[in-house]
Order: structure tokens, then sequence, then C-alpha cells
């Protein structure tokens, strides 16, 4: 398994430099998150897109992570901005502490190079969103950068886009909000007999 990312870093991942990279509201926007939408952030963090889609939803923002101390300190942020919509869980992508089809959407960033069973992580995106629900996945592109993991636990897009579409999901589309990142965006089908 990839390395996971050290929580006395946490700094980073509210840098303005990352806000200029990966704006929240354009990555939330893919999500069409409807005013009373239900989100899950699956190795949320200390709440980089939760705060801000707390803001966008009257409805629950679930923050997933596999760290207390990310959770503690989203908890702490959410509670400063008065966001008392936010609810933290302990959890990780494998194994998502939600019912099945909990949410109307879910967002996954830079966590699926970290899992060790990315189909098992992909099945457990697609239980937890409802029917029609949007899934947007944020990775690191698979070429060299000067931060960010190595490039051996970087995942292709090519090989996600082949194992969101093994998992059933329909119309997945690239999006590029910068030349290192990716994202990719599909929707959770309607099952027809």
């Amino acid at each position: 398994m990839a390395h996971r990312f050290n929580p006395a870093h946490m700094e980073r991942l509210l840098s303005p430099e990352r806000e200029r990279m990966l704006p929240p509201g354009v990555i939330l926007g893919e999500l069409q998150l409807s005013p009373d939408g239900i989100l899950a952030d699956i190795g949320c963090g200390p709440g980089y897109f939760v705060i801000p889609a707390a803001r966008l939803t009257s409805g629950i923002v679930y923050g997933v992570d596999v760290e207390p101390q990310m959770l503690s300190a989203l908890q702490a942020r959410a509670d400063e901005a008065g966001l008392s919509q936010v609810r933290t869980l302990e959890g990780s992508a494998e194994n998502i502490p939600l019912a099945s089809e909990a949410v109307d959407a879910s967002l996954c960033a830079f966590v699926l190079h970290e899992v060790q069973n990315l189909a098992v992580a992909l099945a457990e995106l697609r239980r937890v969103t409802k029917v029609g629900g949007r899934l947007c996945i944020v990775e690191w592109e698979k070429h060299e950068t000067s931060y960010g993991p190595p490039l051996h636990e970087r995942l292709g897009s090519d090989e996600l886009l082949m194992a969101l579409e093994r998992e059933g999901f329909q119309d997945v589309r690239q999006v590029k909000p910068n030349a290192d990142h990716y994202m990719l965006v599909g929707v959770v089908p309607v099952v027809t007999a």
C-alpha cells in the first residue's frame, strides 16, 4: 500500500496555493449538488472541500477520514464557521461507515492512489451514492512533479476511467483543473432488470 498523508502537514491541505490550483467551487460544481443535497467527502482531511460544500447545501455533509486528527480539525473548523450540518466519521474508502444510498453525491480527492484494493473502494463509493447520484474523483496525473506522491503510486487517468466503467459508473468524463491533477466524474446508473 502507498504511504498515507501525514496529518502533521495538514496546513498544506488548506493553503492558498492549493486553492489556486484546485478551486473548491469548481470541483464541487461538478457534483451538481442540490440546495439540500447530501454529500460524502471520503478522505476529507481537515475539510478543504467539506467546509465550502456545507456552505452550498443545507443537507448533511459527511467528512470521512482514517485519521482522527484530521476529523478533529475539520470539526473545529465547522464549529467555528457555524456549519452544524457537518458530520465527521472515521472510516476509509474501502469501508465507508454510511448506509447504502445515503448520499446524493460522493467526492474522493487524492485518496484512491493510497488504497489497497481499488475495486473495493470504488464499490463502496457506488454503494453509498444514490442511484442517479454523482461521484467525483480527483487524483494526480501520472507524471513527475516536484510535490505529491511518487510516480509509481499514482493512478493514471485511463486506468482509473476503466476501473470506474467496470464498476458500472456511467457518463464518466474527465476534467482537468490544472496540469498536475485530473478529475473523473461519473453517475451511478439506474439498475434495470
